[in-house]
């Protein structure tokens, strides 16, 4: 939940991939399902907290998360709520606007939520939360974008990271979802603590990669376990599903 990419296609098919980076001991599984609210929601899980960082419901909206706001934060040795499972709260409101101005917040570390609404026309929406204030944020879906966590990586770091992204973009001849998961799982830069597929001496380290590609009708979600060398693949159909 450190690294995220989201890539348009056309005016409807998308790709949203995540890098999450944690430490190797702390234990996740392939992708589950799960109802909630009035929707089935995919994702991988994380067996400690019982949350995610990236799902898929078949009600067409696509949430994934970063820890941090804006800067790194000084944590509390404990928090209310996760924010893992905070997202997956979000799909327990039929609107993602009521998600926004009615969650409690209160006791939730800093974080930043990417989300993509499949509405009459596609949403893509940046919610982050400084442990103050909400700040919502409508983005273009028509332009790629790139996130670094604000935990993990100072401003320069993510900026760094951010002009990797948009060399590659800019030089690749072909973008689907395999290239997408090839820069995402490559090495570009001289320092591996800061890299997209990191590794630190304290045991923090890129563990996985998911992406979730939007096709029309339905979704694919690929999950890569870096650590036990393991690739889960399923497709899914929206159930809401809005263009004619």
């Amino acid at each position: 939940m450190c690294s995220v990419s989201f890539i348009p296609k056309d005016q409807h098919e998308f790709i949203l991939t995540s890098n999450r980076d944690e430490k190797k001991v702390r234990l996740t599984s392939a992708p589950v399902s799960k109802v909630i609210g009035d929707a089935k929601v995919y994702f991988p899980q994380d067996l400690v907290s019982g949350g995610t960082w990236i799902a898929a419901g078949d009600n067409s909206r696509i949430c994934c998360l970063l820890n941090g706001a804006f800067e790194n934060h000084v944590p509390k040795a404990e928090y209310a709520k996760s924010r893992g499972k905070l997202l997956l709260e979000s799909f327990e409101y039929e609107g993602i606007h009521d998600f926004f101005e009615y969650c409690d917040l209160n006791e939730v570390a800093p974080f930043t939520l990417v989300i993509i609404e499949m509405d009459e026309t596609p949403r893509l929406f940046e919610f982050r939360w400084d442990s103050t204030q909400k700040y919502i944020k409508e983005l273009n879906p028509g332009q790629a974008h790139f996130w670094s966590s604000a935990t993990l990586y100072n401003k320069a770091v993510r900026n760094q990271r951010a002009q990797w992204f948009n060399s590659w973009l800019k030089r690749s001849e072909k973008i689907d979802g395999e290239s997408i998961l090839r820069f995402h799982g490559s090495s570009h830069g001289d320092n591996p603590g800061n890299d997209l597929v990191m590794e630190r001496t304290n045991g923090l380290q890129t563990v996985s990669i998911t992406q979730v590609a939007i096709s029309h009708e339905n979704f694919h979600m690929v999950y890569n376990d870096l650590l036990k060398n393991q690739k889960t693949s399923l497709m899914e159909h929206f159930k809401q599903y809005v263009y004619a």
